[in-house]
């Protein structure tokens, strides 16, 4: 086997593993977050071979946030235990000054990102490559920290950076990332929906 053929060969193995993910993320399972975590370690190998460096030290946050998310909503779930909300969606209210906050470091991170990935890209490469791998980058991070706090929005964003990520991969001929990422466009859309239907606010516990 070629080395070329291994990385083709793992990158539909993320592939897979990524889509289950957002499956469960739907679901609002808590499997989700060690899903998230092994797509994140096979996706890190498979951009750090395709020249994504950005992406490919994005993986680490998400493994992070992995680990955070778990622990956050088992929390909610202890919280809810024996109450009339157990087992459902619990979202928490947007939360304007840490969304604003996190916004603006996310425009800073893309602009620092996409400098220094324009000093060290190959020679080769296209010359849109650093923009592409610092948007990818940025907004997953954004997207992921807003999943993380269980806000509705983040599927917006992740309906809007889905979009833009299939012809991104698209361009650079990562055709299993392409389909993924069209997929999950319209699981975007099923999650929002699926919150919006399901969903309970923690703080007052209406349904949304």
């Amino acid at each position: 086997m070629t080395l070329d053929l291994f990385f083709q060969y793992l990158e539909y193995v993320a592939v897979a593993v990524a889509f289950i993910y957002v499956i469960f993320q739907i679901l609002q399972k808590p499997l989700m977050w060690y899903l998230s975590i092994l797509a994140a370690i096979l996706s890190m190998i498979v951009f750090l071979y395709r020249g994504l460096y950005a992406m490919t030290a994005v993986q680490v946050y998400l493994i992070i946030v992995g680990v955070y998310g778990l622990l956050d909503w088992r929390k909610a779930k202890r919280d809810n235990a024996g109450t009339s909300n157990e087992g459902k969606i619990i979202v928490r209210p947007f939360e304007w000054k840490v969304g604003i906050v996190a916004v603006a470091l996310s425009i800073a991170i893309y602009f620092l990102l996409k400098y220094l990935l324009g000093k060290v890209a190959a020679a080769d490469a296209p010359a849109w490559l650093p923009m592409a791998d610092a948007l990818l980058a940025t907004n997953t991070i954004l997207a992921t920290f807003f999943t993380g706090r269980r806000y509705i929005v983040s599927w917006v964003l992740w309906f809007v950076f889905d979009a833009v990520a299939v012809l991104i991969y698209f361009q650079l001929k990562m055709y299993p990332y392409a389909v993924l990422f069209a997929c999950y466009v319209v699981m975007a859309a099923i999650g929002f929906i699926n919150w919006k239907k399901n969903g309970i606010w923690e703080k007052d516990n209406s349904i949304i």
